[in-house]
């Protein structure tokens, strides 16, 4: 923590700066050492790019609070990256980095990374609050692996997602959060929505979506006419033949896409085991590889 003073007392010195990425993953950081990162950011708000790396820290819920008033201090921002995955940030600390970004409508991109961090529906409902201020958005990612968002919060997520149509790229990762069959379908609905959307990378693995979830899921991937790269992880979700089936008929739809990325093992099947379902998803994978298409795909 000691050193990061020295790093903000020198980024103090360049008040001319539009464009900062901090990037000290790993390095024991806690509250003390954020605090003078936020310090120095705040001493630059005429930042239009900032990226912030703290991954496997020891930030806490005041670091945090720190962190989100510099980010509010800023003037005008069009991209905003905070990696805070595996840290012991909790759901107050989430709430704050939330409406923080919210008073940035003129963001075009925002990666929030947040895994592992107690959200909850408290969380998620001040992040969809935030997201729906950013009307300017082109770029979002939002990584919420291995939290408890559940079907509530996934809801309120997806109804704020559902409103961003001009969104090009999305990544909404919420491996193991128990949105269950409800927050899959809402979210089908949102994904649908976005008609100008180019890349998406869906992870919602370990979440209980089922049959059904999974067939809302690839019905809304199937309608998007400017889909060039999806990337989706439904492994243990209990899909079987009818969302599977699904999944094949929807990619195949795609006309525009160049790349697929596709994970649907631990679902159940035994291993070596073959159904329809298998069959008609490498009939769809062999058409779009003659056709182009990168396709690298479990199940």
């Amino acid at each position: 923590d000691a050193g990061l003073r020295e790093v903000s007392q020198a980024l103090g010195g360049l008040p001319g700066l539009v464009g900062l990425e901090l990037d000290f993953n790993r390095n024991r950081i806690g509250d003390m050492g954020v605090g003078w990162l936020a310090q120095a950011v705040a001493s630059l708000p005429g930042l239009l790019d900032l990226q912030v790396c703290l991954f496997d820290n020891r930030v806490g819920e005041a670091g945090v609070h720190e962190l989100a008033r510099s980010v509010r201090a800023l003037r005008a921002p069009t991209r905003l990256v905070v990696g805070l995955n595996r840290n012991s940030v909790g759901e107050v600390g989430v709430q704050d980095l939330a409406h923080a970004t919210g008073t940035h409508p003129g963001l075009r991109e925002l990666e929030l990374h947040l895994s592992i961090s107690s959200v909850g529906w408290a969380g998620a409902h001040d992040l969809a609050q935030s997201l729906g201020f950013l009307e300017g958005l082109r770029s979002l990612t939002l990584d919420l692996n291995v939290n408890h968002v559940g079907a509530a919060g996934a809801r309120l997520l997806a109804q704020s997602l559902g409103s961003a149509r001009g969104l090009v790229g999305l990544r909404f990762l919420a491996s193991g959060n128990r949105i269950r069959e409800v927050g899959a379908k809402e979210l089908a609905q949102a994904i649908g929505s976005m008609r100008c959307l180019a890349s998406l990378d869906l992870d919602v693995s370990g979440n209980g979506i089922g049959d059904a979830g999974a067939w809302e899921l690839a019905h809304a991937v199937g309608t998007l006419p400017s889909l060039s790269r999806l990337t989706a992880d439904l492994r243990g979700n209990l899909v079987g033949e009818l969302g599977a089936r699904e999944l094949a008929r929807a990619v195949g739809a795609v006309p525009a896409l160049e790349r697929l990325e596709l994970r649907l093992d631990g679902n159940g099947r035994g291993t070596g085991e073959v159904g329809p379902s298998h069959l008609e998803l490498a009939h769809a994978v062999q058409r779009l590889q003659t056709g182009g298409c990168i396709c690298e795909c479990t199940w």
